[in-house]
């Protein structure tokens, strides 16, 4: 009897031991699993809406940013990284940020212009790139902030636009918060402006491919139109409508023709201008051309010849 009571026990114990350890690992996962939400939140808080850093690999934030002077909080790297896809995407404009601990600013001017040089020409995307080059001096806490735009974008990113994106919102930032959180607000300004600045060059285009209609532009310049209708009839009816010379009464006017017109020679025809209220009668020849092209012809030309009446 005492030996079958020991082995329950035994067989209890490791139960027991089993339980223990299950229900240990569990509340550990359960602890992990709350600390990273936590975390996450935590994060979450610094990404301003509209960022989507879930899609974010390791492998595309060194397209995008390059911390080397470890001035950028690790909260902003991906929010970084995410605008600068997004940008990449809608705008076919590369943005990289770049950071670099110099002994010297001279130098560390240099070093930018043969970065972005270099850099510029690797992207393939026509010189359409943007470079914000951050260098920090060794053994000091004030650096210089420098902005370059690519050829590329010479009609959309103008170095005013550049500095202004430098001295207001860049620089404050970093000044206020020491954790890199102006390059992220640098970095959402610049989509902002290119995201705005193609929505309006889409509705111009949209504007100007726009079906030509004739009915809507005649109807657009009716009064223009009128107006000069009106101009032209009253010029005809004061130079071009024959009046009685005497009552300044209206002429009424038959045609006699003296000789038909040839395939390449002018007619004759008599006016005759009677006036219906005061008897006044009037006689003018006049040259008859000849129908088709030959006598548009001869009226452009001027042609004065073969008339002879018999």
């Amino acid at each position: 009897m005492k030996l079958y009571f020991s082995k329950i026990n035994k067989i209890i114990f490791v139960v027991g031991l089993l339980l223990t350890v299950f229900v240990t690992s569990f509340c550990y996962s359960q602890t992990n699993n709350q600390n990273e939400v936590a975390s996450e939140t935590l994060t979450s808080k610094n990404v301003p809406e509209g960022i989507n850093i879930a899609s974010v690999r390791d492998e595309d934030i060194s397209r995008y940013v390059d911390d080397s002077a470890s001035i950028i909080g690790k909260d902003y790297i991906k929010p970084i990284a995410a605008c600068g896809i997004e940008i990449e995407k809608q705008g076919g404009i590369r943005v990289f940020i770049k950071t670099q601990s110099v002994k010297d600013l001279n130098d560390g001017q240099l070093k930018a212009d043969a970065l972005f040089s270099d850099w510029i020409r690797s992207i393939g995307i026509g010189k359409k790139g943007i470079l914000i080059y951050a260098m920090l001096p060794e053994g000091s806490a004030q650096g210089k902030i420098l902005f370059k735009a690519g050829i590329g974008l010479k009609y959309l990113i103008t170095k005013e636009m550049g500095e202004k994106i430098l001295n207001d919102i860049i620089v404050p930032n970093n000044a206020t918060n020491k954790d890199g959180k102006g390059f992220l607000e640098g970095i959402i300004s610049i989509k902002k402006f290119i995201v705005d600045e193609l929505a309006r060059t889409t509705q111009r285009v949209a504007k100007e491919s726009k079906t030509f209609g004739l009915w809507e532009f005649l109807w657009s310049y009716k009064f223009f139109y009128l107006a000069f209708i009106a101009v032209f009839i009253f010029i005809y009816i004061v130079f071009f409508v024959e009046r009685c010379p005497k009552c300044d009464g209206k002429l009424k006017i038959t045609k006699e023709v003296l000789k038909e017109p040839g395939e390449k020679t002018l007619g004759m025809q008599r006016k005759i201008y009677v006036c219906e209220h005061c008897g006044f009668t009037r006689r003018k020849k006049e040259p008859i051309y000849p129908a088709g092209i030959q006598g548009w012809i001869m009226r452009i030309t001027g042609t004065r010849r073969n008339v002879h009446l018999d």
